[in-house]
Parts: structure tokens; sequence; C-alpha cells
């Protein structure tokens, strides 16, 4: 069995969504180029679904630290929806997914932990397959319980940001058809109308007692 070797001052990491995507995870966490081991895994006893709920009566950060609230357009009506929707993992041990195992330094972290709101950092390393784990753990992110809901087909309820579906196929580019019909295989799929392209409007006074308590829960 292969050796993922975990080197000094950094921790595994497994994603199973954005995080799949080098190019994402260069431009929009790290900022620079990633050299590191980048490695296409598995992961047992998790389930991969559409069930990350984030309410948009809840402020997020954008880039450049300002807030906005995220809407779509049907027919010309300008519509908030209650949930954004994005990828999630639930414990099932029948199931197997597919994913990327790679490194961060151990001083990123509250950084991932910023940008993964609403989700919990867990430890994997006993769960990963085909590689005999070194050097330190491997993490990744699940829902919290107030943030887990299943969808349904009322894109007035519930939206699958079209921008976060193309980072999905972004990596689906980097890695292959064959990676992108395994994640297919084991993903709950989402009903296709509330796919949406989603537009901001400003937010000057969003509220933020819930995401600083969200905050306050950091490990850090």
């Amino acid at each position: 069995m292969e050796t993922f070797k975990i080197p000094e001052g950094h921790v595994g990491m497994f994603g199973y969504g954005s995080l799949m995507s080098k190019s994402f995870i260069e431009t929009s966490l790290v900022a620079k180029n990633y050299n590191g081991p980048f490695l296409p895994a598995h992961l047992k006893g998790y389930e991969r679904s559409w069930t990350f709920a984030w309410p948009t009566e809840l402020p997020l950060y954008n880039v450049d630290s300002t807030f906005s609230k995220d809407y779509i357009l049907v027919e010309g009506d300008t519509i908030y929806p209650k949930y954004l929707h994005y990828l999630n993992i639930h414990e099932d041990a029948n199931s197997v997914i597919n994913g990327v195992l790679y490194v961060v330094p151990e001083a990123d972290l509250p950084l991932y932990d910023a940008w993964e709101l609403g989700y919990e950092r867990f430890e994997v390393t006993h769960l990963i397959q085909g590689y005999t784990i070194e050097g330190g753990p491997v993490f990744a992110y699940k829902a919290l319980p107030d943030f887990t809901w299943e969808p349904n087909d009322d894109y007035r309820q519930h939206v699958v940001d079209s921008g976060y579906w193309k980072i999905i196929e972004d990596a689906f580019v980097y890695w292959g058809e064959e990676f992108a019909a395994e994640f297919r295989q084991n993903t709950k799929p989402f009903a296709p109308s509330i796919l949406r392209e989603t537009k901001k409007i400003p937010w000057t006074d969003p509220p933020m007692e819930k995401v600083k308590e969200l905050k306050a829960k950091f490990k850090y």
C-alpha cells in the first residue's frame, strides 16, 4: 500500500467538494501555487449529498471583506431562496466516496475553518482507503446539525449555486471522466430545477450575532 507522508508542521486534508479543485484551492484559499501531494483517495463510512444548507438570512464574507445577500432571477422576478446548498457528508457504514488527499500547513487551519463556516472539522485518518498515513492526522469537514437540510425541488426554498457547481466541474476536468463518474455514482443527486445562477446585492448592516457564535466554536 502506498504511503502518504505528511510533512512536519502540516496536516492532511480530504476534499470531497470544492476542495477537490486544485485551482480553487490556489486562488481562493492559499493564493499561491500548491506543490505538495494531491492524490485521488477514498473515504469509507460516509455518504456524500447536497445537504449542507446555508440560511440566506445569515451573512457571508466576500473576498473583499464586504457582505452581500444572494438572490436569483426567475422570469424577471427577484427571489431570495431560503437556503443555499453545498456538498456534505454523513455517516453511512456501507458507503465509500472518492475525493482528494493533500496537505495543509497547520498554521492555515484557521483560514480553512473560517471558509468552512457552518461545517465542523473532524479527523478521518483511520477512514482513508488506499494509503498508509504517516506524520500527522487527516481532516475533513461535515455540516453542523443546524446547517443540515435535505433539499427538495422548490427553488424558492433551496438553491445550488451554479458557480459552486462549476468548481466541481473544474475538479472533474482535472481528474478525468472516471473520477467524475465515480463522484456521480456515490453522491445523492439534487433536483435539476434548483441549480441556479445566484446574484448578489450589498448588505450594509448584516446581523452578525449567529456568525460570531459559529466562529466562537473554532478550535483556535
